[in-house]
C-alpha cells in the first residue's frame, strides 16, 4: 500500500479536508479583479501536496476576462460545497502561479496554508460560517428554523438546512426572511428561492435578495469563509 503523503504547510485535519476534493468535483473560484471580484464554476483537477493545485480553465471565447485576470500573483478563493456523506464547505486562498493553454486550459495555483469549513450537519457556535433563521408562511410560527449560509454573493446566498418533518420543503419563488445576529442585535434580509436542491437530509436553498443593498453589504463584510 502507498504511503500517505502528509503536509509540513496544513495540519492533518485541513489536509483531510482538501483531500475530500476529487478530480472532476465542481469548485466556485472567486477571483481578485480592480471593480469587484469575479466569480466563476470551474472543475478541479489534482494537487500536488505542499506544491500547487490545478484547476481547468476552458480556452472558450467567453472566458477570456477570466483568463486575462488569472496573472501571475492574482489572489484566487477557491470554494466547494461537498454535497455527500460529509456534508461540509471548505474554502481556501491560493495565487495564481501559472496559466496554461496547451494541451488544455489549466490553472496552477499555489498550495494553501490553511483550510476553512463549515459541518453542516453540526450547528456548533464554534464553527466558521454565518448561521442563520428562517422565516417562512410554510413554517410553524413556534419553531425555530436555523441553517447556514454556504455562499453569498450581493445578489444572493446559499443557505443549508437540516430535512426535517416539521420544516416544509420552500417551492421555488416562496419568499423567506433571513435573520442574523450582529453585534449582538438582530439583522434581517428578505429573499426569494430561486431553486432547492435535496442531498442526504440536507436542503439547499437557492436565494435572490430582495431587500437594501446595504444589508448585504454588511452580511458580506462579516462572511467568514474568507469573503
Amino acid at each position: 500500500m502507498a504511503e500517505k503523503i502528509q503536509s509540513s504547510v496544513l495540519s492533518e485535519e485541513n489536509l483531510d479536508s482538501l483531500r475530500t476534493l476529487v478530480p472532476g468535483d465542481t469548485v466556485d473560484l472567486q477571483i481578485s479583479m480592480p471593480a469587484a471580484p469575479k466569480r466563476v464554476k470551474t472543475d478541479y483537477i489534482g494537487m500536488l501536496i505542499d506544491e500547487c493545485l490545478l484547476f481547468h480553465i476552458p480556452t472558450s471565447a467567453k472566458w477570456i476576462t477570466v483568463r486575462d485576470a488569472l496573472t501571475v500573483g492574482n489572489d484566487v478563493v477557491v470554494r466547494s460545497v461537498l454535497e455527500g456523506d460529509t456534508g461540509q464547505v471548505i474554502a481556501f486562498k491560493v495565487k495564481v502561479l501559472k496559466l496554461l493553454s496547451k494541451p488544455s486550459g489549466l490553472l496552477v495555483t499555489t498550495f494553501p496554508k490553511r483550510i476553512e469549513s463549515i459541518g453542516l450537519r453540526s450547528v456548533k457556535r464554534a464553527q466558521l460560517g454565518v448561521s442563520v433563521t428562517l422565516e417562512a408562511d410554510v413554517y410553524p410560527t413556534d419553531e425555530n428554523v436555523t441553517g447556514i449560509i454556504i455562499d453569498l454573493s450581493e445578489k444572493g446566498s446559499k443557505v443549508a438546512l437540516q430535512v426535517k418533518p416539521n420544516w416544509p420543503i420552500l417551492i421555488d419563488e416562496s419568499e423567506v426572511k433571513i435573520t442574523y445576529l450582529l453585534d449582538g442585535k438582530e439583522v434581517a434580509l428578505t429573499a426569494k428561492v430561486k431553486n432547492h436542491k435535496i442531498e442526504n437530509d440536507v436542503v439547499y436553498y437557492g436565494l435572490a435578495f430582495t431587500c437594501d443593498e446595504k444589508l448585504i453589504k454588511t452580511l458580506l463584510s462579516r462572511h467568514t469563509l474568507l469573503a
